[in-house]
Formats: C-alpha cells, structure tokens, sequence
C-alpha cells in the first residue's frame, strides 16, 4: 500500500480511493440547479478531446465490412456468415489493485512516484491516517471488544491467505512502535483523546519500549494479551481510549506485509470499501488539493458539475459554508461526497471572481474507455485510451472497437499510460480480445485458488495490427496485458518500462465490522514465466520523456504512428491468421 497522499489524487467525489486503490455504460442523468452565477464567469478554453460514451454507440448486428476476427482458414467458409461475440469463460474476479492512486494526463505522463525518497516514514502513515474522517469515525465506533473481535478475524485471513505472512513477533513489534511514534503526532493525540502530560507521554513510551523487549509472541493469543496489556498501561498512564491502542494493532499488522495489502475502513455511508466501481454518488469532477481548496482537474460527463457549468481549473473553496483553504484532501472530499438525492452548495473561484451554486448529488457512470477515435483516417489507424480495468470494461471495450471498425480501422494503438490496473478477470478478458490462441498469464500463491493458468480462445479475438502504449505508471492489469501481446508476438509495446507492481490483491470484506481488508494472495508471471514484480514491461521500442518539458508533444504517440504501419507489425498479425498461433520469430528491433 502507497500511504503516502500524491500530490495528484484523481477523485471522483464519491471517492473509491482506495485504493486506491480499487466500473457500468451510460452516464447518470443528473437535475440541473438553480440559479448559475458561475456562468457570468469568463471563459475556460474546452478542451477538444473526443471522449468515448458507450450509451451512444451503435453496434449493427451484420457489419459493412469483412470481419475483424481471427478465423483460421481450415474454418473459414463454415465460419464466414457467423460472427463470434462474447466474453470468454472467465474465472473467479480477484482484484490486482482496488485503490486509483493517481491518474495521468490523456497526452503527458506524469512525474515518476516509485522511488525510496517518496516512501512515507510512520510518522507520516499515523499523520495521514488520522485525517482521514473514514478513520475516525471507525475509530469512533470500536470499543476494546469489538477491537480484538476484528484483529482476530484479521489475523486468521492475514495466516491464510497472504503470500507471505509476517509473523507475529513482527506484527505486534510494529504495533507497538506504530503506538509510540503516534503519540508525537497531533492528529493521533486528538483523535485518540489523550490526557497525558508531556512527562506522562514520555514515561508511557518508555514502558512500550520495555514490552516491546519482554513480550513474546507466537499466535493469535499471545498477540490480543499484548494488545490488551497496551491498552491497559494506556488508559492507567495517559487516559489514552483504547480503541485507539486496537487500531493500531490492527495497522500494525498490516504495515508489517507489503505495501498493497491493507485495511479498508468504512465509507461514509457506512457500507465497506469494495475497490473499483462502475459508478459513485457525487457531484462528478476529479479534483487534487490547492492551497485555496480543491482544484478541479476534470469533469466527468453528466455529472451534475457540469451541468451547472464548473470548469477544469476552477477552485471549490467552500462547501456548505466550510472553508477548504489548507485543508486535508480527504477532509475535504468528505464535505462533497454523500447520498444520492441530497443537495450541496459549492462556492468556486475562477480568474479572481467568486460564485455560488447548488447541486444535487447524483450517482455518476464511470467509463474506462475515455477516448476513442480514428486517428489516422486516411491510413485506418484507430485510437483507444484505457483508464481502468474494471468489471463493465470490456462493454465499453467491445463497442468501441466495433465502432472503430465500422469508421475503417485497419490497425490500432492502445494507450495504456497511467492506467494503474484494475482486475484481473478483465486483463484477462481483454488480452482474449487481441489473442487466438496462446498463454495470456500465470498466478502463483499459496493456495489451489490462487495458482493459475490462463489461456486464450478463438472468439472474438480480433485481428488488426496493434501497439499498445505504456509508461511508468502503467502497473498491475496493464502490465498482464502489455506482456501477454508481447510475450506471444501480438503486437508491439511502445513507450516506458512499466510500473513493476506484479502482484495480486485480493479483496475480503470483514464478517466483524463494516471494513474490508485487501490482501496480497499471488504473483503473475508473463507467458514466458517471467515474475512481473519488481521488472515490470520492458517496452520493444523505448521513448525517451523529458518530466521538465512544458509542450504538448507527445513522442510516444509520434512514435506509435511512425511503427503502427511497419510490415513487420502486420506480420505479427497475419501469423496468427495462418498458422493458428504465433510463430517463433524475433521481435521488430527498436
């Protein structure tokens, strides 16, 4: 888990951050308010950027053109008047990662964030833990009971089904440090309500430190009697609420795994976090923190944000008279998001002038295909932008393909920059989109649900030439798909050395209380066998990106549409069509 809070969250304002952390067709029609003084504002340039809507897309039942499906030729006269479409059998859904942490311009990509420099100190973790209202109110809801009910439940699912479980020793010794260093953090102190003086804090730290050294742990049991020995050299030292002691034992415990596994407190609405979605309740804009309030980034279409004519680059300063300036983004957010139905008032800044308006909050559609278009007309080259891999991805997928087919695709570009993954049932699925046949990935865990072999099949596998874009922050789903078109000769990678994520999470909501915990339970391996964690893609052809540079060019899609007709590329296509799998041959040199 990524704890720290980048310096850009795309949130869409009903926030399934997370993961974040970690989405069905059609956008929610939304009431429109009344009165608009925003609209008096000046003018905000639009951007010209064709965005993918699948409610509106047509998809005829016999195409106008031949078929773009892979029909091997021992087949295809039987086969010519049938046209396969359908998902392939898919297995169990087993997110690669529920949280969105950040989400990249459609033509720049954003500054690395995989670097030991940006890792967040405990210190950091406890800071930004407590800020988050979700926290306090789970915080609010514990009693010392309920506490040792849910890390129990915890730990058994953290035995089972974690990849490599830490011990208890270890669990417990980061409880405990964890509860330390909290006690220098404002936001712990508030939140935990503690009374103590300085001197008492100080003495109180002192005897962590001695249980630390004396305790010994090795099971569950040992593990609650230390929790409850904290607790109660807590409430006796520094009136400290033991609920407190109990949430820090559970982040303790999962602070002890990797980074993507981690607990999930509740929404606001009470339910359990539950990763991607296909919608959210909100008012439809991503936003990411300014000094002034909440910067918005974009509009998401229908939303009721854009209705009321808010625009990318305004600034949310209040809402329902709360003053955002300085505030903590998900303090913040937690003023916007709410029910449906319910009625918010936003105050915005844009160019040094100020306006008012209500909104209704409305469940807003969120699409993964955010851009389709022909590119290219006069050579056939489509273009399709993919933000997430989530469960109504490949709808969008299908009709955007088709759509692209009957405008006279011959050849497409799949841009996967910034796509941070999604699930791995739809990677799956989409990489049986471009792949007759042939090993899509590989999943190795310790149990017989999470060591897999996945494969792919002839229906509705389509055949145009592709190259698939990607970056840095391309991980997880992205890079399961990249690998396979590459590994089996597909298509050619463009772009970037991808993420490195490499891991499989998965999601369990908890039977004790209304969260969630997030579990990594497998590694992936490419077609090849090659262990994606920590290596990631490396692409066929690498562009060199300037972070600094401030133009609008992009050498990655300059690039793509340089190599997109080269033979070679064809070829790679044309082998599936003849021979029914890919031929051993070198892939095209960069």
């Amino acid at each position: 888990m990524r704890l720290r809070i980048p310096a850009m969250l795309s949130i869409c304002l009903a926030i399934f951050m997370s993961s974040h952390g970690w989405a069905q067709s059609g956008c929610a029609r939304c009431v429109a308010p009344t009165g608009n003084p925003l609209k008096n504002l000046p003018p905000v340039v639009r951007s010209e950027t064709t965005r993918f809507r699948p409610d509106r897309l047509q998809v005829e039942d016999t195409p106008a053109v031949p078929s773009p499906f892979y029909v091997p030729e021992r087949e295809e006269t039987e086969l010519r008047a049938k046209r396969l479409f359908g998902s392939p059998k898919a297995p169990a859904l087993i997110p690669t990662d529920s949280v969105v942490d950040e989400t990249a311009p459609v033509n720049k990509p954003t500054p690395k964030v995989k670097s030991n420099a940006n890792k967040p100190t405990v210190a950091e973790k406890i800071a930004a833990r407590y800020s988050d209202p979700r926290v306090i109110r789970m915080l609010q809801q514990l009693s010392p009971q309920s506490s040792e009910s849910i890390y129990g439940e915890v730990s058994e699912l953290i035995d089972d089904r974690h990849l490599s479980p830490a011990t208890y020793a270890r669990r417990v010794d980061s409880a405990l440090d964890h509860i330390s260093q909290a006690l220098e953090v404002p936001a712990f102190v508030s939140a935990a309500q503690v009374r103590g003086s300085s001197s008492q804090i100080a003495a109180f730290q002192e005897d962590l430190q001695q249980l630390r050294k004396q305790v010994r742990v090795r099971n569950t049991n040992d593990a609650l009697q230390a929790l409850r020995s904290a607790q109660q050299m807590a409430s006796q030292s520094i009136g400290i609420n033991p609920a407190a002691i109990g949430m820090e034992f559970l982040y303790g415990a999962t602070d002890s795994l990797d980074q993507f596994s981690m607990l999930l407190p509740p929404e606001k609405n009470g339910g359990p976090s539950v990763g991607l979605r296909d919608n959210v309740v909100g008012i439809g804009v991503e936003i990411e923190q300014n000094p002034a309030g909440l910067k918005i980034l974009k509009l998401i279409p229908g939303g009721p944000a854009g209705q009321a004519d808010l625009r990318c680059g305004d600034i949310i300063t209040h809402v329902d008279g709360h003053d955002l300036k300085q505030m903590e983004l998900n303090r913040a957010v937690d003023y916007i998001v709410g029910p449906v139905g319910t009625q918010i008032q936003i105050q915005a800044s844009r160019g040094g002038r100020s306006g008012r308006v209500t909104l209704t909050r409305q469940k807003i559609a969120l699409h993964s295909v955010v851009d389709v278009r022909m590119e290219d007309r006069s050579r056939g080259i489509g273009y399709l932008k993919l933000e997430q891999f989530a469960e109504s991805t490949m709808s969008e997928i299908d009709s955007a393909l088709n759509t692209l087919h009957q405008q006279g695709m011959e050849a497409l570009i799949l841009d996967l920059r910034g796509n941070p993954g999604g699930l791995l049932t739809t990677a799956i699925a989409l990489s049986d989109r471009f792949l007759p046949t042939g090993t899509i990935v590989s999943t190795r865990g310790r149990t017989v649900a999470d060591n897999t072999k996945e494969v792919a099949h002839y229906a509705n596998t389509w055949k145009v030439p592709l190259v698939v874009l990607i970056d840095h922050n391309s991980a997880s789903a992205s890079e399961i798909f990249a690998a396979a078109i590459q590994d089996n000769r597909r298509g050619l990678v463009v772009g970037e050395k991808s993420y490195g994520k490499g891991t499989v999470q998965t999601l369990f909501p908890l039977q004790t209380f209304p969260a969630a915990l997030r579990l990594t339970t497998a590694k992936f391996y490419s077609p090849e066998g090659r262990e994606m964690a920590g290596a990631g893609v490396t692409p066929d052809v690498k562009v060199a990106i300037d972070p600094d540079s401030n133009s609008d060019d992009d050498p990655v899609m300059r690039e793509a549409l340089r190599r997109i007709t080269d033979p070679q590329i064809k070829e790679m296509a044309e082998r599936f069509r003849r021979t029914g799998e890919a031929e051993s041959e070198p892939r095209v040199a960069a």
